[in-house]
């Protein structure tokens, strides 16, 4: 986690410093080394919350554009608590996520949240492998033929798509690390599908967050 209580004030990691764990209110120590982010762990370097992933500064990065006081809240719920990686003002859940996820987790994770919550997915690694294109011929022909609106997704080809997304029931919007966002519509977690490109200042403006912040900051 990046911020942990101290003096029970929400603050960022220290060296050498120990501090309480919002969620479970047990001890956590300060991780302040020289390749990942800076962060707070628990003693026996296990999160009390099993959907925790490693931080990175691309977490870092997204959860400072929408301002401490909005990232990592704790949400309860039916006796349960969870750690939101971003809770919007007008309450939405924004999910960063880094890694690979099983899609168990997925199903559980958006049954917690609820509908008002998005996925917003670091893209980078399987970028080259995700390639976007107008709709194909054959479709703009059939539209045209059949006095059908034009379609103004594009289409995407994703080789080794990573399967664990085929059930996804919440938006989702990959950061290739661009200045826009894509905005998977349909296809999600499939070798082909349709979405359409958002750009970050309408995304960030449209949930609260500061994008100037974002553009001056970048990691």
């Amino acid at each position: 986690m990046i911020w942990a209580l101290l003096n029970d004030e929400k603050t960022e990691a220290i060296p050498k410093t120990f501090g309480k764990c919002p969620l479970c209110g047990k001890k956590v120590v300060s991780k302040c080394g020289e390749i990942k982010v800076w962060h707070w762990a628990h003693l026996k370097d296990k999160s009390c919350d099993h959907w925790y992933e490693p931080e990175t500064f691309w977490h870092l990065h997204w959860k400072l554009t929408f301002g401490k006081e909005n990232a990592e809240i704790v949400i309860k719920k039916d006796g349960k608590r969870h750690i939101a990686d971003i809770l919007t003002n007008s309450d939405v859940v924004i999910e960063l996520q880094n890694s690979p996820i099983q899609k168990s987790v997925i199903r559980k994770r958006e049954k917690f949240y609820g509908e008002r919550m998005l996925w917003l997915i670091n893209g980078i690694d399987f970028k080259d492998n995700f390639e976007v294109s107008n709709q194909d011929n054959f479709d703009v022909l059939y539209r045209f033929y059949n006095n059908l609106p034009a379609n103004n997704k594009l289409v995407f080809d994703w080789k080794w798509a990573r399967k664990s997304w085929e059930e996804v029931e919440r938006s989702v919007f990959i950061d290739f690390g661009k200045e826009s966002l894509f905005w998977v519509q349909t296809g999600m977690g499939t070798s082909r599908g349709e979405g359409k490109y958002i750009s970050k200042e309408k995304f960030i403006n449209k949930y609260g967050g500061d994008f100037e912040y974002y553009t001056q900051q970048r990691v």
